[in-house]
């Protein structure tokens, strides 16, 4: 699973991919193309800049979600100890 979300600069229109557990909201990201500040926030009017975030945030929550069941599977599968 690739754990890099695609950002569309609002300058320069080039996309450019960051880490998702980077992306949040109030982050600051340097453009790697033109080089500008992007501040991401969920009250942005740009929709390439939200739709970045809710990426992020969905593919954190799949990644948990995949963490929790290989933990939780693998309890569930231990053998049972006898008592004495």
């Amino acid at each position: 699973m690739d754990d890099k979300v695609k950002i569309r600069c609002p300058a320069c229109a080039r996309v450019f991919r960051e880490k998702a557990g980077r992306i949040r909201d109030g982050v600051q990201v340097n453009c790697q193309n033109c080089n500008k500040l992007i501040t991401l926030t969920k009250e942005t009017e740009d929709p390439f800049l939200r739709k970045a975030l809710k990426a992020a945030r969905e593919l954190r929550a799949a990644q948990d979600a995949a963490v929790f069941a290989a933990t939780y599977s693998r309890a569930a599968t231990a053998p049972k100890r006898e008592m004495p």
